[in-house]
């Protein structure tokens, strides 16, 4: 809510804007070490929002029809640049939604793709909101939104939130700051979303009840508990802006690397460049773009580290396709001796594609029995199309 605050509130403000000692397992308010929180303010923007549809307000009460439903704020006040002003927003109510568009597809790159803003006046007083997405605009796909807020006991209206206890709920933040959101949590879900082709996002309002009969539950069916009931005109989530990272124009090698490098490190080849290894994991920077791990991490590359097994007698190696990498090519190599390295088919066969539970898996093997070449290696490597 915002346009009904009070003396009690306001008396309140600067107490409330010191963030709470760190209790949940997810980052804590903006500002505070690791925050994930997004900065209105940020060069990574490349656009927001440029229409809207589907705005239903839902009731200011839900158990309390009477009160009707809210109505503070238009559609329109959720398009462009956030954190302008905290009342150009648009409230969704008990349950309310609206869904935005964009010039551009939103796409999937490194890290986070798009971020969403409400304009909570603290770090503590948190409305929150469930984000889905959609390629087509008809099916919509929900981040896996988690609270581990106790629901025990009702917060009140002008109640708080703990932030660390909260993961993919939008209005985690205070005003100024958005949620971020990675559209690699959602590739895979189904053949009808293209994470790399996101047209629609849709905001839906958390009512925040914990009274089974009204309640929403994440997605591991906990109830999730946040300030209710907020009977005014302007209750419930209160949408500021969506900002867009990545476009359909602006993802793939060059985007991934500027996701990880500032402008020096860019104009640095040393540190930057194509077969670099700034972090000295033994992968340059092209088999970490194609692993989709980060170049300046050197532990991130368990997350996708390639697997060395024996097929029918033969060494191979496989790894898990990232999305949207159909702009490197990777092969691999084999060796007896770490010396000379042979790619063609007589040394190497593959690649074999299998869908796994976690992704697509990749899978090159040598053409010689390691009975008859006791002493054998392989590695990946990875070029430019």
């Amino acid at each position: 809510m915002k346009p009904s605050f009070t003396g009690i509130v306001a008396a309140a403000l600067a107490a409330a804007l010191s963030p709470l000692a760190s209790a949940g397992s997810f980052d804590g308010a903006a500002g505070t070490p690791g925050s994930l929180a997004i900065a209105a303010s940020d060069p990574a923007f490349v656009g927001w929002a440029t229409g809207f549809s589907d705005l239903v307000p839902g009731p200011a009460q839900i158990d309390n029809l009477a009160t009707g439903n809210v109505t503070f704020g238009a559609g329109l006040q959720t398009l462009g640049a956030a954190g302008a002003d905290v009342f150009d927003v648009v409230s969704l109510g008990d349950g309310g939604r609206i869904t935005l568009t964009f010039a551009a597809p939103i796409a999937d790159g490194p890290g986070w793709d798009f971020a969403a803003f409400e304009n909570s006046f603290s770090n503590t007083f948190l409305e929150l909101a469930f984000v889905e997405v959609s390629s087509n605009g008809t099916d919509f796909f929900r981040f896996d939104a988690f609270s581990e807020t106790p629901a025990s006991t009702q917060i009140g209206g002008f109640g708080t939130v703990d932030p660390t206890n909260l993961r993919n709920l939008a209005g985690k933040y205070r005003f100024g700051f958005g949620t971020p959101f990675d559209l690699a949590e959602l590739a895979g879900r189904s053949s009808l979303l293209n994470v790399n082709a996101v047209t629609h996002v849709r905001i839906v309002d958390v009512v925040g009840a914990v009274n089974p009969a009204y309640a929403t539950r994440d997605s591991l069916g906990r109830i999730i508990n946040d300030p209710w009931a907020t009977p005014f005109s302007s209750g419930g989530f209160d949408l500021d802006a969506i900002g867009v990272r990545y476009t359909a124009g602006s993802t793939g090698y060059a985007a991934w690397r500027a996701g990880f490098f500032n402008a020096t490190e860019l104009a640095d080849t040393s540190v930057s460049g194509i077969n670099a290894d700034p972090d000295g994991d033994g992968r340059v920077n092209l088999l970490e773009y194609a692993l989709g791990t980060a170049p300046r991490d050197a532990t991130d590359g368990r997350t996708n580290e390639p697997a060395v097994s024996l097929d029918a007698g033969r060494l191979s190696v496989s790894y898990l396709l990232p999305e949207g990498r159909s702009d490197i090519a990777v092969t691999a190599e084999w060796s007896a001796d770490l010396l000379s390295w042979y790619s063609s088919i007589d040394y190497v066969s593959g690649p074999v594609l299998e869908m796994v539970p976690s992704g697509t898996r990749v899978t090159f093997t040598a053409q010689t029995l390691l009975a008859s070449q006791p002493r054998q290696f392989m590695k990946l490597v990875a070029s430019p199309r």
